[in-house]
């Protein structure tokens, strides 16, 4: 009894945004956009930003975020062209700009798939607290393998500052509000 009370109150926590502190998160990054573009955390200023990390093979949790990020926009209406949706590959090996570019595009337009070099993606997961570990692969193909990593939307201001990170079981409608919230509260 005591386990499964345990197993309900930590899946709670999963579902309800928690909230960053400021020394707990950096926020910041250097990145390459899936366009060959550099981009970092000041690159998207005066937009409210929603940002998940993950990987193009991923079976279930990505989607769904991006997912999640797509039916928040539309909710929001005229308010989504105030909003950047970004996604920061945890796995630069198997997704390529042109992986990203494709991938990016099944989600909306606004999409922007994230990647750099290995030591660019280590300071920009450890910079969100994102903890990623790539399996090694199960079969003789090398590129079959999954990566365990952090799941969940951050939730940026304006001005690049962290407001929260949403549960990776957020809805859109949740999303759309939370969203809501930091550009009615600036």
């Amino acid at each position: 009894m005591k386990l499964r009370v345990l197993a309900l109150v930590a899946g709670l926590a999963l579902l309800s945004p928690a909230p960053l502190g400021a020394s707990e998160f950096s926020g910041r990054f250097l990145l390459e956009t899936h366009d060959g573009q550099r981009v970092n955390d000041e690159s998207f200023q005066g937009k409210v930003r929603l940002m998940a990390f993950g990987y193009t093979y991923c079976p279930d949790v990505c989607p769904t975020a991006l997912s999640t990020m797509a039916g928040a926009l539309d909710l929001l209406g005229p308010k989504a062209d105030q909003v950047v949706p970004l996604f920061v590959t945890v796995d630069p090996k198997r997704d390529t700009k042109a992986q990203l570019k494709d991938y990016m595009s099944a989600f909306g337009p606004r999409f922007i798939g994230l990647t750099g070099s290995q030591q660019m993606i280590d300071a920009a997961a450890k910079s969100f607290r994102v903890r990623y570990e790539i399996h090694q692969p199960t079969t003789k193909d090398s590129d079959h393998y999954l990566v365990d990593h952090s799941a969940g939307i951050y939730i940026m201001d304006r001005q690049g500052r962290l407001v929260v990170k949403m549960g990776h079981l957020a809805t859109a409608d949740e999303l759309a509000d939370r969203v809501r919230q930091v550009m009615d509260g600036e």
